[in-house]
């Protein structure tokens, strides 16, 4: 399982990490400036088409100490669901979600700020049921992959930075995720 995961990571940075050349150049002839070269934070909305809704916290940083010429962040999340579950019995599902995304390369007018990457997922999901005077309970934790895609919104003077993406995970969680926020 350690040696499958290891080459998951490896071959999402790898598939990442190795833009089209002509983007690359482009990216790293143009002067980076803005929320592409901070960290920032916020909070955000979710909705997984197996376990209705969630709210998370989001952090991305900027990896271009890393990649100098590259434009990818780290994108890490906490998402906590709330999925809907019978009268009488006790449902929760969390997720850990880590993630390197390439930012495309757009003209400057454009206010749209794609990306797209993939990671890590880590799902934890748990229930229990009271069954006369016995509680029974189970609970699974799943590590997969994630592949996503999104864009940031681009506010004039305005610190904030709107987003949306979409998920998807294989293994872990093994569901389809949209997610909205504000990262400031």
């Amino acid at each position: 399982m350690r040696k499958l995961l290891g080459c998951a990571v490896l071959g999402a940075l790898l598939f990442t990490t190795l833009p089209l050349s002509v983007v690359a150049q482009r990216a790293a002839a143009r002067p980076a400036g803005g929320s592409a070269q901070r960290a920032s934070f916020g909070p955000e909305l979710n909705w997984s088409s197996d376990v209705d809704f969630g709210i998370g916290a989001r952090g991305v940083f900027p990896l271009h100490s890393l990649f100098p010429k590259t434009p990818l962040d780290g994108i890490v999340s906490f998402d906590y669901f709330f999925p809907s579950h019978p009268s009488g019995t006790s449902a929760h599902y969390w997720e850990i979600n880590g993630n390197v995304a390439y930012r495309f390369t757009v003209p400057a007018r454009s206010s749209f700020r794609p990306y797209a990457g993939g990671g890590l997922n880590v799902a934890h999901a748990s229930a229990s049921a009271t069954v006369g005077t016995t509680t029974v309970s189970a609970s699974d934790t799943k590590a997969g992959l994630n592949l996503l895609g999104g864009t940031t919104f681009k506010l004039k003077g305005s610190k904030l930075t709107p987003f949306v993406d979409a998920r998807g995970e294989i293994g872990g969680g093994k569901t389809f995720i949209i997610t909205g926020g504000v990262r400031f």
